[in-house]
Parts: structure tokens; C-alpha cells; sequence
């Protein structure tokens, strides 16, 4: 089984003591990585092990664990003698406080272009739905903020902000709360207002957006509406990755790309796609959303749930 270090034995131990491999892409390797990390894509790293790895004693490191869980694995079987894999990433490091390094970005990565401006007239803000509805279900299973935030990972002050309304929550808080609480992604949207015909203007899209800016999803269905199957647009800027922890048990995304190209990474599977490919898989499982090119890339999700 692949040994995995802690945020505490690493800053214990001590970085130096290793040589730190980031698996991650050299374009998010650029936005922030471990001090004295050096970056060997895993595409690159699983090709030629030895020529990448001249040390024994190695940490592989990526965004939240996944990629690296796998680099660390290929190592062992190659028979390096200590090899590990750090626990929850640099995500995990930077949220405990700790330093990391930022070079300037290559040049070839694309920044996105701006995301339709919101009206605020239209809807109560989306940050308050979620509060509401977070603090129900929060109450409701008799749990403090102290335990939400020990099975989220999520610091107690960053969930009492968003429980207040003061923070607005990114994709990946709204799906780790949701996981928590056992309900679909949409339970934390969902408003009183009901209606037989919904418009949904596009110019006027309340959207989630990940910390950078590079991933985004807006819900195409009405809130509160067809509890078991969601619909989203969702968008990747270039040269981005946007992870996903497993979703509730029976979760399948039936997804179609709509404009640029997307590399699906599952466990054990890796699928390309381009403009009108379409997939269906189980999302129970870690899996991530890549786009390889130069160009934004552009998604429709159908999320079901058993």
C-alpha cells in the first residue's frame, strides 16, 4: 500500500530531507508549489522512472493526493526504497499556513476571459442561499461547526463565514459540504421560489467559481426541481485542471463537450475528448477535469443520483 506523509511529519521530518517531486502540470506547478520542489509531470515521470528519480528517499506532491498516490505507486513497483505520497497536497499544505513558491507563469498560459457580470437585482445572492441552507443542514444533524469542519477539512472560521454569508463558498467547498451532508451538490442552491416555467438568462448567471478563476459552474435547472438529476454548464479555462473528490455513492455525470478539447481522468482511465464528444461514468470515484489546449474549453453536465 502506498505510504502516505502528513502535513506534520513533513514539516517534522523536514522538506530537505527528501527530493520533492510535483507531478502536476508545469502550468500549476507555476502557480504555487512546495519549496525545493522540482516539476516531472506524471506523464513524463511514469515513462521513464529512472532517468526522473535519482534519489531513494522521494515525496511525490500534487494538488490534493491523487496524482501523486499514483506516482508514488509506480515508484515502488520500480523498487525505490522510500517513496511517499503527501496527504491532501499543496491545497492542504497552503491552507495549513505553510510557504510556497511562485515563480512567474509561462507565457503559454492563457488567462480567461472575463465571466459574465452578474445581476444582483435578480436573485438573492448566491452566497446567502448557500449560508441558509448550509446552517439547516448543519442544524438539523446536531452538528457543530467544529465537527463540520473536521470531516470537510475546512477551517471552522471559513465555514462559519460562509454559514454567516460573509464568504462566498468555491465549487470545491460547496461539494465537500455537500458530501458531508449526504445531499446532491443542489441542495445547497435550492430557494423557495417555485414555478412551472423558469427563465434562466445567461447575462445574468449565478455561477460557482473555483479560488483562481480557471473553473466554473452554473446550474441550468431550477433550484429545488427534480431532486435526483442536475444540469450545469461548466468551464475550464486553458491549460487548467479542476479536481473532483467522489460524489455520493450511485453518482453518475453524463458530460459533452461543447467548444475546446478535455482530457477525463479516472482512476485506472484517461479519456480524450474533443468538441461534441460526449461521456457518461461513475462519479463516485476521484476523478479530474484537464484542458490540455490553448483554447477554453466549454461543458454540459447531467449529474444523476440514485
Amino acid at each position: 500500500m502506498t505510504r502516505t506523509l502528513s502535513i506534520l511529519d513533513a514539516q517534522h521530518i523536514g522538506l530537505t530531507s527528501f527530493d520533492v517531486v510535483d507531478v502536476r502540470e508545469p502550468d500549476e506547478f507555476a502557480r504555487g508549489h512546495l519549496p525545493g520542489a522540482r516539476s516531472v509531470p506524471l506523464s513524463k515521470l511514469t515513462e521513464s522512472l529512472g532517468d526522473h528519480l535519482p534519489r531513494d528517499k522521494v515525496l511525490f506532491v500534487c494538488a490534493k493526493g491523487m496524482r501523486s498516490q499514483v506516482a508514488a505507486s509506480a515508484a515502488e513497483k520500480f523498487g525505490l526504497g522510500e517513496v511517499y505520497s503527501l496527504e491532501g497536497g499543496t491545497l492542504a499544505w497552503e491552507s495549513a499556513g505553510l510557504p510556497v513558491e511562485r515563480p512567474a507563469p509561462p507565457a503559454a498560459v492563457a488567462a480567461p476571459r472575463p465571466l459574465p457580470v452578474v445581476d444582483d437585482s435578480v436573485s438573492p445572492e448566491l452566497d446567502a442561499i448557500v449560508a441558509v441552507n448550509m446552517g439547516e443542514l448543519r442544524r438539523k444533524r446536531g452538528m457543530s461547526l467544529d465537527e463540520l469542519a473536521g470531516h470537510t477539512g475546512l477551517s471552522r472560521t471559513l465555514l462559519g463565514q460562509i454559514e454567516n454569508g460573509r464568504t462566498s463558498p468555491s465549487v470545491s467547498m460547496v461539494w465537500k459540504i455537500a458530501r458531508v451532508f449526504d445531499v446532491p451538490f443542489s441542495a445547497l442552491l435550492v430557494t423557495d421560489r417555485q414555478s412551472a416555467t423558469t427563465f434562466l438568462a445567461g447575462a445574468k448567471a449565478k455561477r460557482l467559481v473555483s479560488p483562481d478563476g480557471r473553473f466554473s459552474s452554473r446550474a441550468l435547472f431550477p433550484a429545488g426541481e427534480s431532486p435526483n438529476v442536475e444540469f450545469y454548464e461548466l468551464f475550464l479555462a486553458a491549460h487548467s485542471r479542476e479536481d473532483a473528490e467522489p460524489h455520493r455513492a450511485g453518482t453518475r455525470e453524463n458530460l459533452v463537450v461543447t467548444a475546446g478539447r478535455l482530457d477525463l481522468e479516472l482512476p485506472t482511465e484517461r479519456f480524450n475528448l474533443e468538441k461534441g464528444d460526449a461521456i457518461a461514468f461513475s462519479a463516485d470515484v476521484p476523478h479530474a477535469y484537464v484542458n490540455p489546449g490553448r483554447q477554453e474549453c466549454w461543458m454540459y453536465l447531467v449529474m444523476t443520483y440514485s
